[in-house]
């Protein structure tokens, strides 16, 4: 059972949680900008959706992809996120006045950036494995990789 489970997380099933997870709290995080913006945005939904979502969610999408195309840990993609959302709170404050430190802002952020980062990372790693052992994986969406079903049914048939 919990080799099933460290498969389901480790060898990029679309359904695991490196995938649902990011996509539940960014799907949480723009519900609360459209129905409590005071929740995640300091000063206002422009400021949020201009630093957080547009800059630091396109900077965290290419360096989690940088980071994956380099074979690269994700922990380190991690840690990069976690600087890169100092650098978009540091850019609220700077740029729109918003308060440097906060933790309640620094957690959504860091939360943002972060779910952008394992996407991104998974959508390189999921190319990656289905072009450089095409002969083993294929494909299974935008986030993850199978074992391809004519090598496991030749696999059974030996």
């Amino acid at each position: 059972m919990s080799d099933r489970a460290g498969t389901l997380i480790s060898q990029g099933a679309p359904t695991s949680l490196a995938v649902v997870v990011p996509i539940v709290i960014i799907v949480a995080l723009v519900l609360a900008w459209v129905f409590a913006p005071t929740l995640v945005a300091g000063v206002s939904r422009g400021e949020f959706a201009l630093v957080t979502a547009f800059l630091g969610g396109g900077a965290a999408w290419l360096s989690g992809r940088s980071m994956a195309h380099t074979w690269r840990s994700y922990r380190q993609a991690v840690l990069y996120a976690l600087l890169l959302a100092c650098v978009v709170r540091f850019f609220h404050y700077a740029l729109f006045q918003g308060t440097l430190l906060s933790l309640h802002y620094f957690i959504v952020d860091a939360a943002f950036v972060i779910s952008v980062t394992t996407l991104g990372f998974r959508a390189e790693r999921a190319n990656q494995m289905a072009t450089r052992y095409g002969w083993i994986y294929r494909r299974s969406g935008p986030f993850g990789w199978t074992e391809d079903a004519s090598r496991a049914s030749a696999g059974n048939s030996a």
